[in-house]
Formats: structure tokens, C-alpha cells, sequence
């Protein structure tokens, strides 16, 4: 009788990654809905946290490897519950920053998750 042998297509390491990153994401997901908003807007505060105040669009989908639309839509969300404004910058570059109800959401439910 023939043994089958399991071939691993991925290394133990990765898979234990996997796994680490797939809790962490579920950490995050829960942490948001907590605090009542999506996971993009989570991580979009949770970036402007890093980057500072007056950053870019575009740096933060780059940094939550999040796509642009993605970006845009959330931002447009945390615009229209007013925890930040937009202020035009060069060409089509638009700069984030927080508004004061922006910035006691930071303070209470972000930075205490960070």
C-alpha cells in the first residue's frame, strides 16, 4: 500500500503569520464596531494616528493597503459625522484633518486600542 504524502504548499512560518495576522485583523474588526465605525475608517483613523494630522489620501492607502475608493468612501463617511474635514492641497492631493469631535473620538476609542 501506497502512502500519500500531504504536500505543504506553504511553510510552517507562513502559516503562523497567517494565523497572528488573521487575530489581529479580528482584534481591529471588533474594536471598531465597538466604537461604531467600519474597519476602513478604524484603520484610516488608526493611520492618521501615525502619519499626523494634514495627511494625504493617498499615503494612507498606501499605508492600510486599502484601495483608493475604499479610502474615499470611508473618508467621506467620517466627513459627514464630522470627525474630519478636508482641505484641497496641490493639484488633486486632499489634506485630512480632524475636527474637534474627530479628535475626542482619538482620544476616548483610538488611541486606547493602540
Amino acid at each position: 500500500m501506497e502512502s500519500k504524502q500531504k504536500t505543504l504548499y506553504m511553510s510552517r512560518q507562513l502559516i503562523e503569520f497567517n494565523h497572528i495576522y488573521k487575530e489581529f485583523n479580528d482584534v481591529y474588526r471588533e474594536a471598531a464596531t465597538k466604537v461604531g465605525l467600519s474597519l476602513s475608517g478604524f484603520d484610516i483613523l488608526y493611520a492618521i494616528c501615525e502619519m499626523g494630522d494634514g495627511c494625504l489620501q493617498r499615503d494612507i492607502s498606501q499605508m492600510c493597503c486599502i484601495p483608493k475608493q475604499t479610502v474615499n468612501s470611508s473618508i467621506r463617511k467620517l466627513e459627514q459625522d464630522r470627525y474630519l474635514i478636508l482641505e484641497k492641497g496641490k493639484g488633486r492631493d486632499m489634506h485630512i484633518h480632524l475636527t474637534e469631535k474627530g479628535q475626542k473620538l482619538m482620544e476616548e476609542k483610538i488611541y486606547p486600542v493602540i
